[in-house]
């Protein structure tokens, strides 16, 4: 087990990483799709200023949820205790766990009108590119970040958390939310029908969410959308042909007609 003194060390320095690190995985996936021949999922050019707007938001709101965790550390609202692989890997299961559903909630109540404001900045980028994934207002970035190290905090009165463990999610997070928003699909045509396909989504999952700026309000999986009916019944077709490279050609576009599709997986589903 870490020493209080060691302990305290690896907050700081986890909180240096995670105030930065999300940088180097933006410009890396951003100066690959710009150079290199991806399938996109939509082929439209952003909108003008998007560029500039993206890298400006980025800037300001992205160490946000770095200073949240050390704050919450500092005035001892975080228990934190380090003695090994068991504890960091739980930490990162309920930080995974808890993230998926605080996303959908906030994401889903955000796109209420009262509430809208807080979210309407991320949603003036219509196309996603690897920038959009840290273009937040301050309020968004603040209310997602306090909501997940929130309920962390909470957690490790009962049981304390490993800063090493959380890092890590966000690690993952920072990565995946990156190639969410990059417009360029990575999977294979089928990958829906595939069983990670039905676990994780994919790059196509938030461009549609942005193109069409509602449904598919789901972080890194699909489970509460399809709960919840907010899922996109086109979804899978899109990611197809982007996968094909035969990127849709306008934000609004769908693919084939929506109620059939809905038919069609409600027969299968009463019959399977």
């Amino acid at each position: 087990m870490m020493s209080p003194e060691w302990v305290s060390s690896t907050v700081w320095v986890c909180t240096v990483v995670l105030a930065l690190i999300n940088f180097p995985f933006v410009m890396l996936v951003d100066r690959h799709v710009r150079s290199s021949p991806v399938k996109r999922v939509y082929d439209v050019p952003p909108a003008q200023g998007q560029d500039a707007w993206e890298r400006r938001n980025g800037l300001i709101t992205t160490p946000v949820h770095a200073l949240i965790l050390l704050a919450i550390f500092q005035t001892g609202a975080l228990r934190v205790v380090e003695d090994g692989i068991g504890r960091a890997v739980m930490s990162f299961l309920i930080a995974f766990a808890w993230t998926e559903v605080w996303h959908y909630a906030t994401h889903r109540a955000m796109h209420i009108p009262m509430l809208h404001g807080i979210h309407r900045e991320h949603h003036r980028s219509r196309l996603t590119q690897p920038w959009t994934s840290v273009s937040f207002s301050f309020a968004e970035k603040f209310v997602f970040s306090a909501g997940i190290l929130g309920f962390l905090a909470l957690v490790s009165w009962w049981v304390p958390q490993s800063v090493i463990g959380i890092s890590a999610y966000y690690v993952l997070y920072f990565y995946t939310n990156t190639l969410g928003h990059a417009n360029a699909e990575f999977r294979e045509a089928g990958y829906r029908a595939t069983w990670i396909g039905k676990v994780f989504n994919s790059p196509s999952y938030h461009a549609m969410h942005h193109a069409r700026y509602t449904k598919n309000f789901g972080l890194l999986t699909p489970w509460l959308d399809k709960l919840l009916g907010t899922e996109w019944a086109d979804e899978a077709q899109v990611l197809d042909r982007a996968a094909n490279g035969q990127p849709l050609t306008q934000l609004n576009e769908r693919v084939g007609n929506l109620t059939d599709q809905r038919s069609r997986r409600h027969a299968a589903h009463s019959t399977g």
